[in-house]
């Protein structure tokens, strides 16, 4: 199915009429049986085995009649299904997007405002019932993500591309790194717009021996650009580190390679170009620093960062979360500690 671009979120509400219908279809009936109880004769009706409470003489060996096969065992059915098929759909399609999120996460994803946190619950449980997700534990909260089959069916669906061997994050989880993965999920869900167009951990490569693996890539065009990076910084780099990972997104800015056989008059061409042909000039680094709710301890970072990559020759906006969670995305404010629009776009023309 392919989500509309033109509705940030979707309307799951409690008017979801096929929700209701099977909500009241999974009541117990009332003479008090069990949802799917066999329509047999019931094994609990007081009367007890010959062999109840019989125990062998020691020494004895059990004899086991060999005359009739054993009956194969028959998988137990799957439970009846309490989620509909839109809110499921709307669930893989967003977990393929950013890999790792919370129910609540998911809430505002693919409800209307993220009231539907019972709809979302109910559609895992779903999901996670018939392998296509799973979760692992973040502390007391639930991490939830898609499994290989669940990879497999979003690529079957067509709607979005699934990158070959592509992680689906149960390992980011065990190794602990999902309160960075969660970090960069807020800001997507924070930042508006259909879901589809994000896509995490993306590898740029430079050259042999060169790559820079942006956080998340938002594919809106904007500023003569197709897309805009997404970096994350959780207080865990310091400052030295944070600028090498600036100054791999310069490199691969000024990387090119040569277009034409050998011997040939060929030409010169910007690698990143190659990647992102509609775009006329190198994209922005959007910087989210966090890890403190102290604004202003974030702004002194962004300021030393600053100084640290003082002549780079990109743009790079910075702002700290706590504050952008605070603001509608309308009313984000971003710090030029880069260059500017023209002078990127002068450098790339």
């Amino acid at each position: 199915m392919i989500l509309p671009r033109s509705t940030a979120v979707y309307d799951n509400t409690n008017d979801d009429h096929e929700d209701t219908a099977r909500d009241q279809s999974s009541q117990p009936p009332a003479d008090g049986a069990a949802p799917g109880a066999a329509s047999g004769p019931a094994s609990g009706s007081g009367e007890r085995s010959e062999s109840a409470g019989q125990e062998l003489d020691k020494g004895a060996v059990s004899e086991q009649d060999t005359s009739i096969p054993a009956p194969l065992e028959t998988p137990a059915a799957p439970r009846k299904l309490a989620s509909t098929a839109r809110t499921r759909g709307h669930l893989m399609l967003a977990l393929s997007r950013v890999r790792i999120a919370t129910a609540t996460q998911l809430a505002v994803l693919v409800t209307n405002n993220g009231v539907g946190v019972g709809y979302t619950l109910r559609g895992l449980r779903d999901l996670r019932a018939l392998g296509f997700v799973d979760y692992g534990q973040h502390g007391r909260e639930k991490v939830w993500h898609l499994t290989t089959a669940g990879q497999r069916a979003v690529a079957e669906g067509g709607d979005v591309i699934v990158r070959p061997h592509a992680a689906t994050g149960e390992r980011a989880i065990a190794a602990g790194l999902a309160p960075h993965g969660l970090a960069v999920t807020d800001v997507i869900t924070r930042w508006g717009g259909p879901i589809l167009d994000w896509e995490v951990e993306v590898d740029h490569t430079i050259d042999k021996v060169r790559r820079v693996v942006s956080d998340a890539v938002l594919y809106r065009p904007g500023r003569g650009a197709e897309v805009e990076f997404l970096e994350m910084d959780r207080f865990t780099m310091s400052i030295s580190r944070l600028a090498l990972k600036l100054r791999a997104y310069e490199a691969y800015s000024q990387a090119t390679y040569f277009e034409g056989e050998r011997g040939t008059i060929g030409s010169t061409k910007w690698l990143w170009r190659e990647r992102y042909r509609d775009s006329t000039v190198f994209p922005v680094v959007r910087l989210v620093l966090a890890g403190t709710e102290d604004c202003d301890a974030l702004d002194r970072r962004a300021k030393l960062l600053q100084q640290r990559i003082h002549g780079i020759r990109l743009r790079v906006d910075v702002a700290p979360l706590p504050r952008l969670q605070r603001q509608p995305y309308k009313q984000w404010r971003w710090r030029e500690i880069g260059q500017s629009d023209a002078q990127v776009q002068t450098r790339t023309a």
